[in-house]
């Protein structure tokens, strides 16, 4: 599949109808390019939300798929090359989905199975926020995430989508795998307690088990591990290459009680985290090394130059702020 992928493939593949020669075209597309597969996960949110295939039958399903089709290569005209899988173009894939859903509100009804679907989301340093799912999972959502998900659980399986960091709780129910799908991997439960960390901008995506069992694949659905409690899953973005380890979990969950863990951190890796925090620009001069890991632990409800003062203590740094920049030098 080249660069002006079928939507109609796309479509059949979430709808999981696609021939065999059409699943391989497309997850040839989709192995080709980190940019693909970020551009299929935000067609996918985008289908979840929509969820044109509640439609009350078959062909009033077929009408739309035609008509959304049909707006679509509209919209791509003589730049499809240059602009075919760009973000607006899903957004406006969305949009006309939607207008085919007041459309045929109009003139049909949906079925009563019709999932709605919900949006929770934290910003910045603000506390955690705990989201109760209709099945009483529990998800205490971090700093900078957003997490989508269903009112009412009616299908086989219960599926959620997270940006950023989040802390699960699943209720136990063998008869519907929990899901949660992220932009590189998905974990399947069916009753267990694991942190998730998948923010867009970072390399690695990461889940942490606690209790019970999960099971991760990749994005176009192989399975990559199995955890056990106790066990952290990295997925490296850039090679596809998922590692295994045994580590202390509370260092991985202490966020949902307003502390933050970093073990054996770089400083480079400290300040990041300080910066997504804090909203501010750290600048660390040349002649600082980073070659040490810190264990380094503060609380959230901190301010930024209280935990400066901290990092100081711990590191041979100073720093000086400037405006909204802190720079950092060494000691």
């Amino acid at each position: 599949m080249n660069e002006q992928l079928n939507e109609l493939i796309m479509i059949r593949y979430l709808q999981g109808t696609c021939s065999p020669e059409e699943k391989q075209l497309f997850e040839s597309w989709l192995k080709a390019s980190e940019q693909n597969r970020h551009l299929f996960y935000e067609t996918r949110v985008l289908w979840y939300a929509s969820r044109i295939e509640y439609f009350g039958s078959e062909e009033q399903l077929a009408r739309a798929l035609a008509i959304l089709t049909e707006n679509i290569r509209r919209k791509g005209g003589q730049h499809r090359k240059k602009i075919y899988l760009q973000w607006g173009r899903y957004a406006a894939i969305l949009i006309v989905a939607m207008a085919v859903a007041w459309f045929f509100l109009g003139q049909h009804h949906f079925n009563k199975n019709t999932e709605a679907w919900l949006t929770a989301s934290v910003k910045h340093t603000d506390s955690s926020k705990l989201v109760v799912l209709s099945d009483g999972t529990r998800i205490w959502l971090n700093s900078n995430s957003t997490i989508s998900y269903p009112r009412q659980f009616l299908n086989g399986t219960r599926t959620v989508s997270l940006q950023g960091e989040a802390y699960f709780d699943v209720t136990h129910d063998s008869s519907h795998p929990f899901i949660i799908h992220t932009s590189n991997i998905s974990i399947k439960v069916l009753g267990t307690s694991f942190n998730v960390q998948a923010y867009p901008g970072e390399s690695q995506a990461e889940a942490v088990l606690i209790r019970g069992k999960i099971a991760i694949d990749d994005s176009v659905g192989n399975k990559l591990a199995v955890l056990a409690p106790g066990q952290i899953a990295r997925f490296e973005k850039g090679d596809h290459k998922l590692t295994v380890q045994n580590v202390n979990t509370d260092a991985y969950t202490s966020w949902r009680h307003g502390q933050i863990t970093l073990g054996a951190a770089s400083l480079n890796t400290i300040v990041n985290k300080l910066s997504e925090l804090y909203q501010v620009h750290f600048s660390i001069d040349p002649s600082v090394t980073d070659t040490i890991g810190y264990n380094f632990t503060f609380s959230k409800r901190k301010k930024v130059t209280e935990v400066m003062d901290m990092l100081c203590f711990v590191a041979p740094i100073r720093y000086q702020i400037q405006g909204n920049e802190i720079l950092i030098t060494r000691k």
